[in-house]
């Protein structure tokens, strides 16, 4: 299951909505014995926006590794800096 960002900008986002999305996406994925970095991603996002500060912050190394090399959406400036990833 692949879930999608919400727009963080929108005057009508509502940073409850996103965390209860992100639970529920991640209870599924518990349920499922798996859980990918997107759901982690959005959950540390939604948790961020709610707490004023940087995804990455909640966010493991081997999880921003695998956000850079696969070129996820990802703002520096919203989510925090990235591992540089070097080209194969």
């Amino acid at each position: 299951m692949t879930t999608m960002t919400p727009d963080l900008s929108s005057p009508e986002f509502d940073p409850r909505d996103a965390v209860l999305d992100a639970a529920l996406a991640l209870l599924a994925s518990r349920l499922d014995h798996m859980a990918t970095v997107d759901e982690w991603l959005t959950l540390a996002r939604a948790a961020a926006r709610c707490q004023g500060t940087k995804t990455a912050g909640y966010l493991t190394e081997r999880d921003l590794d695998q956000i850079a090399e696969y070129e996820m959406d990802w703002d520096t400036e919203r989510d925090g800096p990235l591992p540089e990833v070097e080209p194969d």
